[in-house]
């Protein structure tokens, strides 16, 4: 098939998880087009997959760029000029309206919902009723259950669940880099996020000093985003901030994740949790917040879940498994657990079913 994805290029997983995807099936044979605004952060150079940039472009008279005008423009342009068989947008505000606009049933669209489409934005009323009617004209997927459920609240559709898949050649235990990011005998404790409020790492710095005072501990916290001032306030705070690291975002995050003694998540939404997924694979074992789709992921034998802003809880969920006497057999378990159900052949088989039930409902035509 000819393919186009659009996605977001930046650190979030709605990108990550379409970037992915489209790696996959391009290695399948598949011929694939990735629409973005810039290449995205985890597409490799060499990449089978066909990069096209989105363009911004700006005219005083708006206050600012048109991107949804913009996607849609280019969708159109280039469907026709490549003859695309399909169109599968990741994150539906705006891709979702952007593509219907750009091809109305003249061609088949798949969309894959990721959280805060949903949850957040898609609750705008300024968003909600142009997103539901774009999303009622295609086919539409959701990376968990609990995602799915508030879709159908929302928009009025019922999407096929299909949870992220993660890749085992690539995120596997690496206990020999542990030495890398901690001083010898200190736990290594690892968050990664684009530092969105959504994802309270602030919270996680505040558990982390609780654990602190009863374990020799280090938190690194990999990524960037608009929290992370507020995040080094609050380390030097509480006087923790000579055992708290900061890593940039880097195009290898399996590196840091497989050094992990454990992975951290404080979110206050969760659609899934890819970056909880990548440790599990990485045999690392996950302290996360009871939210959203995450406990479709973890489980009591791979991690512990906590209630959303219970600090003590989760610095105790911690030190419970840092000091847990099957710490070693709960690794083994995560990464057991990580390919068994989310090996990426069976989350892309799950797609080329949608794919292939999409075009069946409406048969290839022109796009322009």
């Amino acid at each position: 098939m000819k393919l186009g994805l659009v996605a977001y290029p930046g650190l979030g997983g709605s990108g990550i998880v379409a970037t992915e995807l489209a790696e996959r099936l391009a290695r399948l044979g598949h011929e694939v087009y990735l629409f973005a605004t810039e290449r995205p952060f985890r597409l490799p150079k060499e990449s089978p997959v066909r990069f096209i940039e989105v363009p911004l472009p700006y005219y005083p008279v708006f206050p600012a760029p048109l991107y949804t005008l913009s996607l849609a423009g280019t969708l159109e342009s280039e469907a026709g000029r490549l003859g695309l068989d399909l169109v599968h947008t990741h994150y539906a505000v705006p891709h979702a309206a952007a593509a219907y606009l750009a091809f109305e049933d003249r061609l088949p669209l798949v969309h894959t919902l990721h959280g805060t489409d949903v949850n957040l934005l898609g609750m705008d009323p300024a968003f909600r009723p142009p997103t539901a009617r774009a999303l009622q004209k295609g086919m539409t997927t959701a990376v968990s259950q609990a995602l799915a459920c508030q879709a159908e609240r929302a928009f009025g559709v019922r999407p096929r669940v299909i949870h992220n898949a993660v890749d085992p050649e690539r995120f596997y235990p690496r206990p020999e880099r542990k030495g890398v990011y901690a001083e010898e005998g200190e736990f290594l404790l690892v968050h990664a996020s684009n530092f969105r409020p959504i994802k309270r790492v602030p919270d996680l710095v505040r558990a982390f000093a609780k654990v602190r005072k009863r374990a020799k501990a280090r938190l690194l916290l990999l990524g960037k985003g608009p929290e992370l001032p507020e995040v080094r306030r609050v380390a030097k705070e509480l006087e923790v901030e000579a055992w708290v690291t900061f890593h940039p975002p880097t195009p290898h995050p399996e590196e840091v994740l497989g050094a992990a003694d454990l992975f951290l998540l404080a979110s206050e939404e969760e659609s899934f949790g890819q970056a909880a997924l990548e440790a599990l694979a990485s045999g690392v074992p996950v302290v996360a917040t009871r939210v959203g789709g995450v406990p479709e992921l973890i489980s009591p034998e791979v991690g512990r879940l906590v209630e959303l802003g219970n600090l003590e809880g989760f610095a105790e969920a911690v030190l419970d498994l840092l000091f847990h006497p099957r710490l070693q057999e709960m690794k083994k378990r995560a990464r057991q657990l990580a390919i068994a159900r989310f090996h990426p052949d069976r989350i892309t088989k799950a797609y080329l079913e949608v794919y292939q039930e999409a075009l069946e409902r409406l048969p290839h035509r022109p796009a322009s």
